[in-house]
């Protein structure tokens, strides 16, 4: 099997060059033909995996981030190859989601010899994005993390921390099945999977290949009550509390106060009009 393999060399405390020794020990052991490729830039990504399609890759594995994850998938959606995913990212919610391996060696051997799966796939406005996507606080939260020097499951809790018992809630305008409705929503986050990443479940219910997606509109609670709304995402609970409200759809428009987002926690400015929706099974992802 012709494999292409694609490595963002700043994902996992720069630790991603790492598994190419391991990659090359397994493409041997199991037969395989190897192409490696680095990315170099933001959309570099992408262009490498229309690349390795041309020249005939029969899969590709990435090896990085969520962020690096959905420049990857970007270049085979719609193509018959299938997506390997070695998660080296802060959060990695996608692989946790699917079960998959998070060990780099254990993840490698999954992608060379894993199954592909047929996935849904989702965008905002023109961007896409395989996992979970939103507006309000928890983009203000990934705009500050990805600025901040410190990487890591407890800087990310800090800046949740400090930031929480100021935050404001958000007027929003949301028009998802033919319905238009108004929120003061502390966030509101677009979901094909269950979690943010490192344990932090939004949507319990949300799964990538059944054809719609779960917006999760989540108001902010006073002190005591937010305590156990963080108790209810971090135990599998959030569809349980009345802080949350779920629709399903598969496709919503938003007119958000503010301007921020995030796609699977990497940081966007998109402005006030925004636009969530989901194709089913458009991509083939390595299980």
């Amino acid at each position: 099997m012709n494999v292409t393999l694609i490595l963002n060399p700043r994902s996992g405390k720069r630790k991603a060059l790492s598994v190419l020794s391991v990659a090359r020990g397994l493409a041997g052991e199991l037969g395989h033909r190897l192409t490696e490729r680095v990315i170099e830039g933001p959309g570099h990504g992408t262009e490498l995996a229309r690349a390795a399609v041309l020249e005939g890759a029969e899969r590709v594995i990435c090896v990085g981030g969520d962020g690096t994850l959905n420049a990857v998938a970007a270049g085979l959606v719609g193509t018959p190859v299938g997506l390997g995913i070695v998660a080296m990212g802060s959060g990695n919610g996608y692989a946790r989601s699917l079960q998959l391996p998070l060990k780099p060696e254990a993840a490698l051997r999954r992608a060379f010899t894993g199954t592909p799966a047929i996935m849904d796939v989702c965008h905002l406005n023109d961007r896409l994005f395989l996992g979970t996507a939103g507006i309000g606080f928890d983009a203000r939260v990934a705009w500050e993390f990805d600025r901040s020097e410190a990487r890591g499951m407890w800087n990310y809790m800090r800046i949740i921390l400090k930031d929480i018992l100021g935050a404001k809630p958000m007027r929003v305008v949301v028009k998802a099945n033919n319905e238009t409705t108004e929120h003061d929503v502390l966030m509101l986050v677009f979901c094909n999977t269950r979690e943010f990443g490192n344990g932090a479940i939004i949507s319990p219910g949300s799964l990538p290949d059944d054809g719609l997606a779960e917006l999760q509109i989540v108001s902010k609670p006073s002190f005591l009550p937010l305590l156990k709304a963080f108790y209810d995402v971090y135990t599998n609970r959030a569809d349980r509390s009345r802080y949350v409200r779920t629709i399903l759809t598969r496709e919503a428009q938003v007119h958000q106060a503010g301007s921020l987002a995030h796609l699977d926690g990497e940081p966007a400015v998109i402005g006030n009009e925004v636009r969530f929706r989901l194709e089913p099974k458009r991509l083939w992802v390595v299980r």
